[in-house]
């Protein structure tokens, strides 16, 4: 019965981080829905493909559906390609395991106390993710600040009479790492078949950033129903600069209260984990009767729901 007890709670407190993290993220997925719409008007230039290449396709797209694990490779697998990292999503998925097998195996043994591992193992499977994480928010802000200019470089060379194509080949010789590097890839993917739209699509899909997502929208639109594109990028490249420019001081503005939401939100947890290092057996008492577990559950809840409220009032959107 005990077992059982933990075992409901650890089942709880799962479904309970997935639809908190479900529910930030909602907005993201939105955002990708309408980048899908735009694009699907070009969706004709593939029609060249059979019937049954479309079905095989479909086919494979409702197994990938139907497997949660082949799920979260794919969105491992994004993030890792977001990221720059060479690895593949299954080593990736066994890392995760393997510090999260380790966080629980070290917290059972300091403190016999399952339910407290169970916790350190949960922090160790999402520490990869913290890290990956870290690194696509440091490559996307670099990305940020290099758009404007390699918006100019091409805006320049299609007034100079160079096509799309050749104006972003040289935006790519021309910069640094990271944006150079994707765009060379741009280049790569249209030479080898591919169309520029979907090359752009593939860019912005492995960005994930806002910026991208509105230059790529711009792309597609223009060149389905023409204009001036050097005049585009222009307005593109004025409106990203001002963009980069506000949100260095929200940040600046906002880094204070981002550190005390921080602060507040890992407090709790550290204290639980420091107690039941140095005297499990006290607060082993929350995790004996039903009573206890169901203060632990509304405090976790309460505290999630403060999170949540914190990452709100210090996240402003630009």
């Amino acid at each position: 019965m005990k077992y059982l007890v933990y075992f409901l709670f650890f089942l709880f407190m799962t479904l309970l981080f997935i639809l908190i993290y479900s529910f930030l993220f909602a907005n993201r997925a939105k955002t990708k829905e309408r980048m899908k719409l735009i694009a699907s008007s070009w969706d004709y230039a593939d029609d060249e493909d059979s019937d049954e290449e479309k079905e095989i396709e479909r086919d494979r797209k409702r197994k990938e559906k139907r497997s949660i694990l082949s799920s979260y490779y794919t969105k491992k697998k994004k993030k890792l390609m977001q990221a720059y990292i060479l690895m593949k999503p299954q080593e990736f998925f066994m890392i995760s395991m393997s510090v999260a097998l380790i966080g629980f195996l070290i917290m059972l043994l300091l403190t016999s106390l399952v339910p407290m591992a169970l916790v350190l193992g949960i922090l160790g499977f999402m520490l990869p993710d913290v890290y990956v994480n870290r690194i696509i928010r440091k490559r996307s802000q670099k990305l940020n600040a290099q758009l404007p200019e390699a918006l100019n470089i091409i805006s320049n060379g299609l007034r100079a009479g160079l096509s799309f194509a050749q104006a972003v080949s040289i935006a790519g010789k021309d910069l640094e790492s990271p944006i150079g590097d994707e765009f060379t890839k741009i280049i790569r993917d249209n030479t080898l078949g591919k169309s520029m739209e979907n090359a752009l699509e593939d860019f912005s899909e492995r960005t994930s950033d806002d910026d991208i997502d509105m230059f790529v929208t711009a792309m597609i639109i223009q060149r389905q129903v023409g204009g001036n594109l050097s005049e585009v990028l222009d307005t593109i490249s004025n409106t990203i600069r001002e963009r980069v420019r506000i949100k260095g001081e929200v940040n600046t503005l906002t880094a204070q209260s981002k550190l005390s939401a921080i602060i507040i939100s890992f407090l709790p947890v550290g204290i639980a984990l420091f107690l039941a290092i140095i005297n499990p057996s006290y607060i082993g008492q929350l995790f004996d009767n039903v009573l206890g577990l169901f203060m632990v559950g509304s405090a976790v809840f309460m505290m999630l729901v403060g999170i949540f409220l914190l990452s709100k009032l210090v996240k402003l959107e630009v």
